[in-house]
């Protein structure tokens, strides 16, 4: 059974996946019009900064979880994490082609020391046992971080400017950062490699069932980042005002927590296989509802629906996957299958972006989501994936 001191230590983690999420992930979308009238640039090209900061933090999310499994985690976040945030609040000071570099490059290097692919294995091995809970856990704090962190930019916006919204947040993510290199140390002791990071990618990608489930992580991330990246702007496009959209999109954020909160419970009932699928399909459903958020009732009830179902995933895809994967060189696949969901969502927001300008609507966009979402459900219900399969 984890120790109380173990618990403590994975809520440290919980409280820095608040904070790097939502200082760029989040914040991303409520800065989106500002950035874009400010540095004179378009949606698509916008876009194009958000999917490279997305791309970085998945290909750093390799070098991360290698770490993880031979050496530890204190580097990645008492020195790396930091160094990226220092990055990202640098970038405010910047105006053009430079911010939008400088701002790809710091969100990118704090996604890969503080995204999911490198905390939910950290997480695994802080606890030592009971995976399916410790994820969970975690995940159920990442649900916090569109709540707390959307309104926050947003205020600092408003009465402070675009700038603050950047530095001021970047700024605490430092310090959790910190804070979490000096107490997360894991349980688990780590073993130096029997292979070589090449030689561990190539024996994964032989595992078909990985395969498949990496093919729809990819096709997720596509639907989830484009769908998280222009909701707000697809609010105001629908008639809300941009607090409204904020407010709408925070308590989405909160509304993960209905997806995580029952999920132990759920999983042993439903097994999170079928979980799984169905959640997968819903996030298409709540693609098309948001195109009628300027209506209250169905913006709540894309709140309601995208909320449990991005909360579930977030947390079902680290369970199955470490079923799928297995202990072993865990961080390093998982950074693997990680690189290929953010090749996903660095692609959506993109082709988001321009679709977004060449209908000057985000019909298309949304529409973009549901395929993508939909899909993925049939890649996965492909595995034929039964409760006993994967390991609560």
């Amino acid at each position: 059974m984890p120790s109380g001191r173990s618990w403590l230590r994975l809520d440290a983690l919980g409280i820095l996946t608040i904070v790097v999420y939502g200082t760029w992930f989040y914040g991303f979308g409520v800065l989106f019009e500002d950035l874009t009238v400010v540095h004179r640039v378009s949606s698509g090209t916008l876009g194009l900064t958000y999917g490279a900061a997305n791309l970085l933090a998945g290909a750093g999310a390799i070098a991360t979880g290698r770490r993880l499994d031979t050496i530890g985690p204190r580097a990645v976040l008492g020195i790396i994490g930091p160094i990226g945030a220092c990055i990202y609040a640098a970038s405010a000071n910047f105006s053009g082609t430079t911010f939008l570099i400088a701002y790809a490059l710091g969100g990118g290097v704090m996604g890969a020391c503080g995204f999911y692919s490198f905390t939910q294995p950290l997480a695994v091995r802080t606890v030592d046992s009971d995976a399916a809970r410790a994820i969970t856990r975690l995940t159920i704090w990442g649900a916090l971080s569109s709540p707390i962190m959307i309104p926050l930019t947003e205020a600092l916006r408003t009465r402070f400017g675009w700038e603050s919204a950047i530095r001021f947040p970047a700024l605490v993510t430092s310090i959790v950062f910190v804070t979490c290199a000096a107490i997360c140390v894991p349980r688990t002791a780590s073993a130096p490699a029997k292979e070589k990071l090449g030689g561990t990618l190539r024996m994964a990608a032989r595992d078909w069932r990985l395969r498949r489930f990496t093919l729809a992580a990819f096709l997720s991330g596509i639907a989830a980042s484009t769908l998280l990246v222009y909701q707000v702007p697809t609010m105001t496009w629908a008639g809300t005002t941009s607090s409204v959209a904020a407010g709408f999109a925070s308590a989405r954020g909160l509304m993960q927590l209905a997806g995580r909160l029952p999920l132990v419970p759920a999983m042993k009932r439903f097994g999170a296989p079928r979980l799984m699928i169905t959640a997968r399909a819903l996030l298409g459903v709540g693609a098309l509802l948001l195109l009628g958020s300027g209506q209250w009732a169905i913006a709540i009830i894309y709140v309601a629906i995208a909320g449990i179902t991005i909360g579930a995933l977030s947390a079902l895809d680290g369970v199955i996957a470490r079923s799928v994967i297995g202990t072993e060189n865990l961080g390093a696949i998982m950074g693997g299958v990680g690189l290929v969901s953010t090749l996903g969502g660095s692609l959506g927001p993109i082709l988001g972006g321009q679709l977004r300008d060449a209908f000057d609507s985000p019909v298309a966009s949304m529409l973009l989501v549901t395929g993508s979402a939909w899909l993925a459900t049939v890649v996965f219900a492909s595995l034929r994936l039964t409760a006993r399969d994967v390991a609560n």
